[in-house]
């Protein structure tokens, strides 16, 4: 019979969202509401695998459970490269059953680490034809952070041998790493930016930091300020809209500060330290995905967190400290309870998003009654808010759209809430905060040239010659970082208002 007490995971992990239930409801400003009852489906998640004896589960039943899962997500992909099916994302061909190929990449990379695991200690076909058809198709989702978290989790498992040829490795992998840098620079040059920032902006929020959520405006907010007092950096080139968290160990560290990062890195500690005592095949699971979860953002995708509960509750039951498994009736009721309510609050949330897709593409003002029936359920959805502040916008209701997109700006990083919310107030003869927000604009983006044409045909509209000149001229030489019939466009209108203020100055 188990012991009816906590584990040193379930402790830390206990503490750890103690913390964040204080930091969404104390410290956070910004509209989480989604995120968090996520979170809580899957620390229920947690529990119910904890009362659940799957510490049961063999090593080979994992392998052979990733290897179909693994070899299924081959599968979509090559049907999706062959045109049998179609691709989550239209600018990707490959994509499995995600949005975006590299959630893809990596869950191809946490399969087949398993896998080749138990694959080592007993050989198998069905493992072997696993591991090879999934590491052939890993490097369609050109993914350097799922090559990367697999090629890590490889070096662990084979360290004996790399031991005894550390020399070549040492040279092959150093090779590889600046041949993946050059291959894709800028992205690898924006994610360092957004390290940079978000470090900064975590000191600044040491202990309990910005609240739950916030991490994208914080991330905008400190673009803006970085490149105000840094005009002239060499990102500049390399920036980019950060509209997802492109490293989950910093997210948590900006919007939970040190209250929140020391708790959950510390059960995920005793979690790798319990597998690895084990020999367990998950522990190459949870390697390849915290390395990936170093350069993108996993944990905002449903596969990876429920993949996350499970290696965890795992881990925790081989530390035989079970979860009131002598009198099953109460946890079970707890949970049953927990995910009722959970999915109470979230279906609610799943239908408002299916009617906002119906209509979103329908610019009317017809559809601003349906907006405003939407926003209770779906005020934490920034596309939601920014589509529905346009529509006020072209319904003449500045006030109105500004309300609405100034809470936009506390859940994205993206610069044309502030754009928008400028045309707003030029709209309404308040050209100083128009100014204002353009220049903030441009600052979260500093290679975009869109903040700079308005803040010219404000100055137009204002019929501040030597303003609109200088801007004009700035227009015209700004250098794009993707040229687009919209930015020659730009510098066409640019060069016409150049010539004539400077007809009129005659």
């Amino acid at each position: 019979m188990g012991k009816n007490i906590l584990g040193k995971i379930d402790t830390w992990l206990t503490l750890w969202f103690i913390g964040y239930v204080c930091n969404t409801y104390a410290v956070s400003h910004t509209p989480c509401s989604h995120a968090f009852l996520c979170t809580c489906g899957w620390a229920t998640l947690y529990i119910l695998l904890r009362i659940l004896p799957i510490e049961r589960i063999g090593k080979q039943h994992w392998a052979y459970g990733c290897a179909v899962l693994g070899v299924w997500q081959v599968a979509v992909g090559l049907g999706q490269l062959f045109g049998v099916c179609s691709s989550g994302h239209y600018l990707y061909a490959v994509t499995g059953n995600f949005f975006n190929p590299a959630p893809y990449g990596a869950f191809i990379a946490v399969m087949i680490a398993v896998v080749i695991a138990v694959y080592k200690e007993h050989p198998g076909r069905i493992l072997g034809v696993a591991a090879i058809v999934m590491t052939v198709m890993l490097p369609s989702a050109w993914s350097r952070a799922a090559l990367l978290g697999f090629a890590v989790s490889l070096g662990i498992m084979y360290r004996a041998w790399i031991r005894n040829h550390w020399r070549q490795v040492g040279i092959f992998a150093v090779v590889i790493l600046v041949i993946l840098y050059f291959l894709k620079r800028g992205s690898a040059d924006s994610r360092m930016l957004m390290i940079l920032v978000s470090l900064r902006t975590w000191a600044d929020n040491l202990w309990v930091g910005t609240g739950t959520g916030s991490y994208l405006q914080a991330l905008g907010e400190g673009m803006a300020t970085y490149f105000t007092s840094h005009p002239d950096s060499l990102f500049i080139p390399s920036v980019g809209i950060a509209d997802r968290p492109f490293n989950e160990p910093l997210r948590m560290a900006v919007e939970q500060g040190m209250v929140g990062l020391i708790p959950f890195t510390t059960a995920i500690i005793l979690t790798a330290r319990r597998l690895w005592i084990a020999g367990s095949p998950l522990f190459y699971a949870l390697v390849s995905l915290l390395v990936f979860s170093m350069f993108s953002y996993p944990f905002t995708i449903p596969a990876f967190c429920g993949m996350l509960s499970v290696i965890m509750a795992y881990a925790a039951n081989l530390e035989k400290q079970y979860l009131f498994r002598p009198m099953m009736v109460f946890p079970f009721t707890v949970v049953g309870i927990s995910c009722t309510f959970i999915c109470v609050l979230l279906l609610p949330r799943m239908e408002a998003e299916k009617d906002y897709d119906r209509f979103s593409q329908i610019h009317d003002e017809a559809f601003i009654k349906d907006y405003y029936e939407l926003f209770p359920l779906l005020n934490d959805n920034p596309q939601f808010l920014f589509d529905f502040g346009s529509l006020l916008r072209d319904c003449g209701r500045y006030n109105d759209s500004n309300a609405m997109l100034r809470q936009g700006t506390s859940l994205s990083a993206d610069p044309m809430f502030h754009i928008l919310m400028g045309r707003n107030y030029e709209d309404m003869g308040e050209y100083d905060k128009a100014d204002s927000l353009y220049d903030h604009a441009f600052h979260m983006v500093p290679n975009r040239i869109y903040p700079l044409y308005r803040k010219m045909k404000l100055y137009e509209a204002m019929s501040d010659t030597t303003r609109c000149k200088a801007m004009a001229c700035r227009v015209q030489n700004f250098r794009v970082k993707v040229e687009s019939p919209a930015t020659r466009d730009m510098k066409k209108e640019a060069k016409e208002i150049k010539q004539r203020k400077g007809n009129i100055a005659k």
